[in-house]
């Protein structure tokens, strides 16, 4: 199956503010064909505000991580290929069933958005594991298989 659209965790959002991921395999180079690859991303506005708190905890001049942030954060608002979900309240009923699957919030908010999309990029272990949840998990070395990027 060709994706023609792809939802992200926080993992995989990430890279837009310059912040370094531990994927095996993984490459910004590769990263930006398979993105260029597509017609859509898909990403959860908690998402953006994880990978907020995760450049503040670097130690590096927050003026520089500020920066860095806000300018990844324009981009990814000003294309028309990325669709930011904001949290409804049909995520709340598929939030609420998969809460009891022993997730965590972030996971089971992220995992609920996505459903919308059919799909989830993601290097979560628990995620990686659920089977038959209304979309398909994948990692990062399946989709490069798949789509042979």
């Amino acid at each position: 199956m060709k994706f023609r659209e792809l939802y992200l965790d926080t993992t995989y959002v990430m890279p837009f503010f310059y912040l370094d991921i531990d994927v095996k395999g993984f490459s910004r180079t590769r990263y930006k064909e398979v993105i260029k690859s597509l017609d859509k991303i898909h990403l959860s506005e908690i998402s953006i505000i994880e990978a907020k708190a995760k450049s503040l905890k670097i130690g590096e001049k927050r003026s520089d991580v500020n920066k860095r942030f806000n300018e990844g954060l324009s981009v990814l608002s000003a294309d028309e290929k990325v669709v930011i979900h904001g949290y409804r309240s049909m995520d709340d009923k598929m939030f609420n069933e998969f809460i009891l699957l022993g997730l965590d919030f972030f996971d089971a908010v992220i995992l609920a958005q996505s459903c919308t999309v059919g799909n989830l990029l993601t290097e979560d272990s628990k995620l990686l594991h659920l089977n038959d949840i209304g979309a398909e998990i994948i990692n990062w070395a399946a989709l490069i298989r798949e789509i042979g990027v």
